[in-house]
């Protein structure tokens, strides 16, 4: 059903580029969402740890049966939104189309090398592209670099796809002011400034609270008392733009 996002992918030959875009190395450990029937799952250990997560009751059922034995594999049967997924480096993973956006929003909060995801046309194409025309295609830039590895056929998928597929490879960028103050995305923006300039810089919280300032000043940040969250595209291209260019030393 293609509304629950359960399409599996069948071709070996993509699940083989996916393996080598991943550079995978023995002591990576790797998350991967959406195992289905673990034919990814499978090729992933043959290299290296894997942390599979799998909703579906009976798909997770027939993944129990089929490598309950392999230290390699640790299974979880739970939705990826829901959990705190253990420590991981890399990601590779075909998940349901449907919470792709979710799930990108989520990966943010982890702190990992790289990830190698298929993912519909439509959402790649905005990834890659340089033009920003939504708050999550700006806020996912600012957290990652995305390039295009292939398409990905719909034939490759069974059920087969309706839509077109791309895979995308993607690497954290550097931890950033920006990426500090997007995460408290419940906080007002001055609050959230403040506060991720004094845990994230070792700045005292006087000096926190006075560089917050310059920075709402000097940018002509009218929107501070609004929660990060709650900004529209506009205003968060001006903060990060404005976070991006004050220098933190």
């Amino acid at each position: 059903n293609e509304d629950e996002g359960q399409n599996f992918i069948v071709d070996e030959e993509v699940i083989k580029k996916e393996i080598e875009s991943a550079e995978l190395k023995n002591e990576d450990v790797v998350l991967e969402i959406g195992a289905g029937f673990g034919t990814l799952t499978r090729e992933i250990a043959k290299i290296s740890k894997v942390i599979a997560v799998e909703k579906d009751f009976r798909l997770f059922s027939y993944l129990i049966d089929k490598f309950e034995t392999d230290e390699r594999i640790m299974l979880i049967n739970d939705d990826f939104l829901d959990i705190i997924p253990p420590k991981f480096n890399k990601l590779v993973s075909n998940p349901p189309y449907n919470i792709i956006d979710r799930i990108l929003y989520k990966l943010n909060k982890y702190d990992f090398e790289l990830g190698v995801m298929i993912m519909p046309k439509t959402v790649s194409d905005k990834l890659i592209s340089e033009n920003i025309d939504s708050k999550f295609i700006l806020i996912e830039k600012t957290f990652f670099s995305f390039q295009k590895i292939m398409d990905v056929k719909n034939d490759a998928f069974y059920p087969m796809r309706r839509v077109t597929s791309v895979m995308v490879k993607f690497y954290r960028n550097k931890p950033s002011l920006a990426q500090y103050v997007l995460l408290k995305d419940e906080m007002t923006t001055k609050n959230a400034i403040i506060r991720s300039l004094w845990d994230n810089f070792k700045k005292t919280k006087k000096e926190s609270r006075a560089d917050a300032d310059n920075i709402i000043e000097k940018y002509n940040i009218k929107f501070e008392d609004k929660a990060v969250g709650n900004l529209n595209l506009n205003e968060m291209k001006i903060l990060i733009n404005a976070l991006n260019d004050y220098k933190t030393n």
